[in-house]
């Protein structure tokens, strides 16, 4: 049988091929959020050691409402953003709509999504554009086993886990700190430098439990702080273990400074980063050490440090400050330390 222009079954073949060609161009809706797990060059060459954003945190979070979180800790959305998908880029944008980013979509299926970030020059085809290759949050921790270290307390058959990037309750807000700070604030507490740090519990219902108060600022600051705590009962998700809800031991530090404490170290962490830049790592760890000696958890601060020591010989000294890293629940060292501090 001969086909002709007109044949009703050339017209068939040729909507089957064109929606063929669409699905295997169509792209997964993002939603959700998506972990970095590996940040190269677009070359697939390797990040220098130096370069912080190797080992950084990332977390992604997309809803339904074209709205983006970015988050450097596991346990926050992050700031808001808008974004827009144009074609295979992601657009970025501030809340009024001005475009922040654009990053190009190299892949993106169920569990996988890799985006290029511009090179210094500009392009996102450089050879020196930063590539992020991310996974869904759920299936990482899907496929990441825990240890004995990642549990808290066994008691009969119920177990408590400890909040880390594997296992932790999600705050419904786009960061329970931000919230508390909030609402604290608005109690017109006048408070000019301290540090509460709490623990707590979220059971398999996402409800709060259990708040200790392992530091206090002062008693009037610690009963609004317990106030507002309550005041969250309801904005909790439940952590997630094998497909069942189980109970969490989170923790809180909320942090106040003053302007004697801050600027000091924000100069001296400038002046650090301008010497680290032009890898005058001498001078960088004289500034590196000025900052952190006044503000001794800025991780930051602490990664570089510990890069301009193992540059001049001191490789133990900088596995303490990496290992201090860690030690603040913060990952951005882990790698780092798992290559030089065996």
């Amino acid at each position: 049988m001969k086909f002709t222009t007109n044949s009703p079954f050339r017209f068939l073949i040729f909507i089957a091929l064109t929606l063929y060609v669409q699905a295997s161009h169509a792209q997964v809706k993002l939603n959700g959020s998506y972990v970095a797990t590996k940040v190269n060059y677009l070359s697939g060459d390797e990040l220098p050691e130096d370069n912080i954003l190797k080992y950084t945190y990332l977390k992604y979070t997309f809803s339904n409402q074209d709205q983006i979180g970015i988050s450097g800790v596991y346990y926050e959305k992050g700031t808001p953003y808008l974004f827009a998908i144009s074609g295979n880029h992601l657009i970025i944008k501030s809340e009024v709509g001005s475009v922040m980013n654009t990053l190009k979509i190299m892949e993106n299926n169920a569990d996988k999504l890799v985006l290029i970030s511009s090179s210094a020059s500009g392009s996102l085809e450089d050879p020196w554009a930063i590539k992020y290759t991310l996974y869904k949050e759920q299936f990482i921790q899907n496929n990441t086993l825990l240890s004995p270290n990642d549990i808290f307390s066994i008691k009969g058959t119920d177990t408590v886990y400890k909040s880390g990037q594997k296992i932790y309750a999600q705050f419904k807000g786009s960061s329970f700190q931000s919230y508390m700070y909030e609402l604290i604030r608005k109690k017109k507490m006048d408070v000019k430098s301290g540090e509460l740090l709490s623990t707590f519990i979220i059971d398999p219902d996402g409800h709060p439990d259990s708040l200790r108060i392992i530091q206090g600022i002062n008693p009037k600051y610690d009963a609004e702080y317990i106030k507002a705590f309550n005041s969250a009962r309801n904005m909790w998700k439940p952590a997630q273990h094998n497909g069942k809800t189980v109970t969490v031991l989170m923790n809180q530090s909320l942090k106040y400074l003053t302007s004697e404490q801050t600027l000091p170290s924000y100069f001296d962490s400038q002046k650090a980063n301008t010497a680290y830049n032009n890898k005058d790592y001498e001078l960088a760890l004289y500034h590196y050490d000025r900052a952190l000696e006044v503000r001794p958890d800025e991780v930051e601060n602490l990664y570089h440090r510990g890069i301009c020591k193992q540059i001049l010989g001191n490789l133990k000294g900088a596995c303490a400050d990496w290992t201090k890293i860690q030690l603040m629940g913060n990952k951005t060292a882990n790698e780092l330390l798992l290559k030089y501090c065996k």
